[in-house]
């Protein structure tokens, strides 16, 4: 008698092996997908440069075992609460990559490289 495909131990499937790069990937995703948050693009060395929202912002992906440590660096569109913005963008990596990985983000560290203003002239201002 042999075992239908359905009652093969889960233990007999193999190992899943994720990279630190296909977590950089996920999480720059969820990231750009973020209101607010915009990717850095161009430049050479870090001159000429700019931030869109069609550009992944820079992610950094540290695993321990099924543990993760993230750091974001990202462009922010102003004038947006900061720490809002931040704790949304913080929130939706961490349950973003752990449902889709099955990794534990421990951590999302920040770094807010710019603050761009949004697509209207805030130079102008009316007459009243």
């Amino acid at each position: 008698m042999t075992a239908s495909p359905d009652a093969v131990d889960t233990g007999d499937r193999g190992t899943l092996t994720i990279s630190e790069k296909a977590i950089e990937k996920i999480a720059g995703q969820i990231a750009m997908e973020t209101p607010h948050i915009l990717g850095a693009t161009g430049g050479f060395l870090g001159i000429g440069g700019h931030h869109d929202e069609d550009s992944r912002p820079r992610v950094k992906v540290r695993l321990h075992g099924k543990m993760a440590s993230i750091e974001v660096s990202a462009g922010v569109r102003y004038p947006t609460p900061l720490r809002a913005t931040t704790e949304n963008l913080r929130e939706r990596i961490r349950s973003g990559v752990s449902s889709r990985t099955g990794v534990d983000v421990r951590h999302v560290d920040i770094d807010i490289t710019s603050l761009v203003g949004g697509s209207t002239n805030t130079d102008r201002r009316e007459l009243q």
